[in-house]
């Protein structure tokens, strides 16, 4: 049976003050104008029941800390408070007194939801089933038109899966059971062709390698293994060999670094040998020139120094030189002297060429020596090359082809295991197919055996559901709508025989076929027994769409005529449009908020959004 759902009161907390306005009445009109905020408030209120899908406008967002809705349904009063921090909200029975512990608007898993518990207040099961889920949002788009949905899609941004479900539960063409196991047999369906098409696959990877049976694989496994043994024995055998020769080979490249160490220092030998031998030049250079000094002064004077004549005993005739006409009394001191000399400069002459000749030689060894060194590093180097190349090689490329056989047949050994493992899964894969098929099969009896007539009872619905529908959109728009009608299938409404999707050319007939849709599921909660729907209904702009002048203006009187008409005491409608209705139906009152006068009367005047 249809819950009861009325709206009493909205509240914001601003800078620790509630304030808001009143909502209760039999049908509230919100005569909002430009910057009232009536969308705001709408989408404010259903997040306040735990709805996920409305989004918050930067209005709330930015200056809002808490959003408040007193309620009525058939258990009581109830107050809901959202706190847009913790994303939690409060319930309070007011009748009782009894307070529910916050819940959150997005529960982790385990946890119990506000809209569950808001649903369950207007007295429709929250769902999660494998087919879909009924919640508070799939709910919410039968009972919220919502302005920015309009003119589009049916039912906004709620899922196809979870509308379906929710209209058949809603529209009480299954109840609860009937519609878990309906889910159940559909998901045990898919279960079973699920698995029927992996063990088809897996059948098919076996067929591409040649079905091959339990014998074959174990013995192609028994000679894998070994063929991997014979390879690791062959790894190990001349790795034990490469052992040794890397030794030898070590040991000869110690020799090697010796020689060149001792060339090393041969060339650094050469080095000073060379380095000393300037010197040595230098010096004979010095000690000749002493020697021929030291010649040239005891060599007797055979001409005078001044005149250069020759020196002889007697004079001839002409003047006479100054140097020589007188005797030398130290004649024979200075001869001494200078024999003395020679014989010294000789000495050192000697020693010079003796030291030259002595670097002379150790330089010719040291450069002898450096050859030699370089030869016998030569030699060695090239010794150690050789039987690199010779012993440990051909061994380093024979044990790099037994580690390629290895991994070889350790790769087809993983391969036979993992077919005989996919033989052994083949087993029960067959098995879990029989049992999924058996378990698909009474559970689609089960659902069968509980459907009854539910397919006829789906027509019927269907078919109240479009005489109400018709009843309510045509006189909408007479000239243009000649038929209108629920699609049995999907319980979505037709226009002149075509969806909404078919009319998204036309503004004006989708957003009739939104209001007359929404009206339709007022109507139906209240006289359609086994509709689980509370008798409610906001419409937040239905008349967007409709153009203006006078057509326009007739269009919307006539949307707003059927209304006025369709509203009760048994239900309420909430109603956000500037336009004035054209009937004053009992129970109606209207609030007029613009934007000097907006529907959250202490937010601040100096908002964008507002």
């Amino acid at each position: 049976m249809a819950g009861k759902l009325v709206f009493l009161r909205e509240e914001f907390l601003i800078k620790q003050k509630w304030d808001g306005f009143e909502l209760g009445a039999e049908i509230r009109q919100l005569k909002a104008g430009i910057g009232s905020g009536g969308s705001t408030v709408s989408e404010a209120a259903f997040a306040a029941l735990g709805a996920t899908t409305v989004v918050l406008t930067p209005v709330i967002v930015e200056q809002c800390d808490a959003i408040r809705v007193e309620f009525a349904t058939d258990d009581g009063l109830w107050s809901a408070t959202l706190d847009l921090a913790s994303q939690h909200v409060t319930f309070l029975n007011k009748t009782t007194g009894e307070v529910e512990e916050p819940l959150p608007v997005r529960p982790e898993a385990g946890e119990r939801a506000a809209g569950a518990f808001a649903l369950e207040r207007m007295g429709i099961p929250a769902m999660e089933t494998p087919r879909g889920n009924v919640t508070i949002d799939t709910v919410l788009a039968l009972v919220y038109l919502q302005q920015h949905h309009a003119g589009r899609d049916t039912f906004g941004s709620v899922g196809a899966a979870d509308m379906n479900l929710t209209l058949e539960v809603c529209f009480g063409i299954l109840d609860e059971a009937a519609a878990r196991l309906k889910a159940r047999a559909k998901a045990a369906r898919s279960q079973a062709t699920r698995d029927a098409t992996t063990l088809r696959k897996a059948v098919e990877r076996r067929q591409s390698y040649g079905l091959p049976t339990s014998f074959e694989l174990d013995m192609d496994q028994e000679r894998h293994a070994k063929t991997a043994d014979q390879h690791a024995a062959a790894v190990r055998s001349v790795g034990q060999e490469l052992d040794h020769h890397h030794g030898v080979a070590t040991g000869w490249d110690a020799e090697a670094a010796r020689g060149l160490r001792v060339l090393s220092a041969a060339a650094a030998t050469v080095d000073q040998a060379h380095q000393a031998l300037p010197q040595l030049y230098e010096r004979r250079g010095l000690t000749r020139q002493h020697l021929a000094s030291a010649e040239e002064a005891l060599r007797p004077r055979t001409h005078c120094p001044d005149c250069e004549q020759p020196l002889q005993d007697r004079t001839g005739g002409g003047p006479l030189c100054p140097l020589c006409r007188q005797p030398d009394p130290r004649l024979p001191e200075r001869q001494a002297q200078r024999t003395q000399d020679l014989a010294r400069a000789k000495d050192a002459a000697a020693a010079a060429i003796t030291a030259l000749g002595s670097g002379q030689q150790a330089a010719q060894k040291a450069v002898e020596a450096r050859r030699k060194a370089e030869q016998d590093t030569q030699r060695l180097a090239g010794r150690s090359a050789a039987y690199r190349a010779q012993e440990i090689t051909p061994r380093e490329a024979a044990r790099a082809r037994a580690l390629a056989g290895e991994r070889e047949a350790r790769a087809k050994l993983e391969a036979v295991k993992a077919r005989r493992q996919e033989l052994a899964h083949l087993v029960e894969l067959e098995k879990k197919v029989t049992s999924t098929a058996q378990q698909a099969d009474i559970a689609e009896s089960e659902w069968a055996a509980a459907e009854g007539d539910a397919q006829e009872h789906r027509k019927q619905t269907a078919k109240q559901l479009s005489q109400i529908y018709a009843d309510i959109a045509i006189p909408m728009a007479p000239d243009k709508i000649r038929s209108a009608v629920i699609d049995p299938k999907t319980l979505a409404p037709k226009i002149n025989n075509r969806t909404l999707r078919q009319l998204a050319c036309s503004a004006g007939l989708v957003s009739i076929a939104h209001a007359a849709y929404h009206l339709m599921v007022l109507e139906a909660a209240r006289s359609m027994p086994l509709v689980l729907l509370p008798r409610f209904q906001w419409l937040d702009a239905p008349l967007d769409g409709l153009g203006g002048g006078p057509e326009g203006e007739r269009l919307a009187d006539a949307v707003l005529t059927v209304c006025a008409t369709t509203s009760g005491s048994d239900s309420q409608i909430v109603l956000t449009t500037p336009h004035t209705l054209p009937l004053s139906p009992k129970g109606l009152h209207v609030t007029e908020h613009d934007s000097n006068h907006p529907l959250i009367p202490h937010a601040r005047l100096e908002s964008d959004e507002l």
